[in-house]
């Protein structure tokens, strides 16, 4: 994902300097010199928000998919399985008699799915 913001942001300097550039030839005016800049950021920011977006979406469907019995890494970097499912919390196992309540967006990923 960063790489890819990094090339579009390249190529958005590199498209900005030869719309300078053609601009300081023509001698047009003001506002059609900077209407490609202005087009090109807004659509840069639509694209970035909706990548951001889909991502988030993406993470709600793996929590709200998380059953009793899976195993999952938290944010802390400890594996658990979990318990029970409640309404904004999983209880998670994490050792043996070891239990904690964990928020839902405290789970990093499902690293396997209850059979």
């Amino acid at each position: 994902m960063i790489k890819k913001m990094f090339l579009m942001m390249s190529v958005f300097a590199s498209v900005c300097c030869m719309a300078a550039d053609d601009a300081a030839k023509a001698q047009q005016g003001s506002w059609m010199n900077m209407a490609l800049p202005i087009i090109l950021v807004v659509v840069m920011i639509f694209l970035f928000s909706r990548a951001n977006k889909k991502q988030q979406r993406q993470r709600q469907e793996m929590l709200n998919k998380i059953v009793k019995g899976s195993k999952v890494l938290l944010n802390s970097g400890m594996y658990g399985k979990i318990v029970e499912v409640r309404e904004n919390e999983f209880l998670i196992e994490i050792a043996e008699n070891v239990r904690v309540l964990v928020v839902k967006e405290g789970v990093a990923r499902v690293e396997e799915e209850a059979k």
